[in-house]
């Protein structure tokens, strides 16, 4: 029952920020471009410099108490768009006010530049990563939505409602947008202008996005499975079990399904017929993706220390499963890594360290980015 309580314990932490009430802690957002490590925290983004983890920029200027980020920046060439948690009007405006920012990618080492905001169109928190293509953001939204903005200007395109909220970021590919919700569906629209194409039912909420390989979706699910679902109809082409919940994405590469469960079970399936390949095991629920670099998978977790919170990242040969190495985190980790060059790099709230950069072959620490000195 352990690893259910802490699914549903995680579940309760996006769920009870409703309303005016806003969130003060949640997991962070980390994605790359291969340059910069782009990181969500609370009451700041802020972009590092992989190479030499400084500071290219941060936003905003100052740190406000009430507006919080932990949705993933999403980074095309000099732009970046981020959504926030939503800030708390105030005493006479009692609803949450959510924006989404364009923002400069600057290298000046100061405050990014706004190149526009957004305040109109999310009226809820923004979890999910926002996802651009082209010249359209695409952002999915507590207020069972996506919206699709003007990258370049803000300006709402269209909208489409969906039963529940999004938590994982929307999936393209060739004018289809993918996208699944915590109302147990996928649904393909057509990206120019939301109409939906068709939608797939499935037996439980799913929390994270869809992935794509150039004929199938596979989605995870809460009905411990991850489905693969031709990308033309949504017909599925099979289910591989898991043991338990399955909260972040699988991975593809090579023709190989990799996913795990919130009971630390790690999956490998043929990406074409879903039979098993081999199965692992790491320590701790696993809420995260795993990511598939050269020959290794690398899976984080919560770790298994119940009196002194730790989390483990572990990697595995993809070619049958062999444990590689394990390193244990300060903090338990609940977002997925980022690969950088020769490293693996992960995103905590932990009083030593913010990120952690840990050597690809080895698991040995490179560096580590110490969280901001308060006060």
């Amino acid at each position: 029952m352990r690893p259910v309580l802490i699914a549903l314990a995680l579940a309760t932490l996006f769920l009870t920020a409703c309303g005016s009430r806003i969130a003060n802690q949640s997991w962070p957002g980390l994605s790359t471009d291969g340059e910069k490590l782009y990181l969500a925290d609370g009451a700041e983004v802020k972009a590092y410099f992989a190479d030499n983890q400084q500071l290219a920029w941060k936003y905003p200027a100052e740190a406000q108490a009430n507006l919080q980020f932990y949705a993933a920046p999403s980074v095309q060439e000099d732009r970046v768009v981020i959504g926030d948690y939503g800030a708390a009007g105030g005493f006479f405006s009692p609803g949450v006010v959510v924006s989404v920012y364009a923002l400069e990618n600057t290298d000046s080492g100061g405050t990014a530049p706004e190149l526009w905001t957004n305040s109109a169109e999310v009226n809820d928190k923004i979890v999910a990563a926002p996802l651009q293509v082209g010249d359209t953001a695409y952002i999915g939204t507590a207020d069972n939505r996506v919206v699709a903005l003007d990258a370049t200007t803000g300006e709402k395109q269209w909208d489409f409602e969906t039963g529940h909220s999004i938590w994982g970021q929307p999936a393209y590919r060739d004018g289809v947008l993918f996208v699944t919700s915590m109302d147990r569906t996928l649904r393909a629209l057509d990206a120019s202008n939301g109409e939906e194409l068709w939608q797939v039912p499935f037996a439980g909420a799913i929390a994270s996005g869809p992935v794509l390989n150039d004929d199938l979706a596979y989605v995870s699910d809460f009905d411990s499975q991850v489905h693969a679902l031709k990308i033309q109809n949504g017909e599925e082409a099979w289910a591989a079990p898991a043991t338990n919940w399955v909260w972040g994405s699988p991975a593809y590469a090579d023709g190989v399904v990799y996913y795990a469960d919130v009971e630390g079970n790690v999956f490998a399936v043929d990406a074409l017929t879903g039979a098993a390949l081999w199965q692992q095991k790491t320590p701790g629920a696993v809420q995260t993706s795993p990511v598939v670099a050269g020959d290794a998978v690398y899976v984080a977790s919560e770790g298994e220390s119940s009196e002194v919170p730790a989390g483990a990242l572990r990697a595995f040969s993809v070619e049958d499963g062999r444990e590689l190495w394990t390193t244990i985190a300060p903090a338990p980790l609940f977002t997925t890594p980022v690969v950088v060059d020769d490293a693996v790099v992960v995103a905590l709230q932990s009083e030593s360290a913010i990120l952690i950069a840990y050597d690809l072959e080895t698991g040995g620490q490179l560096w580590s980015i110490a969280p901001p000195v308060e006060g």
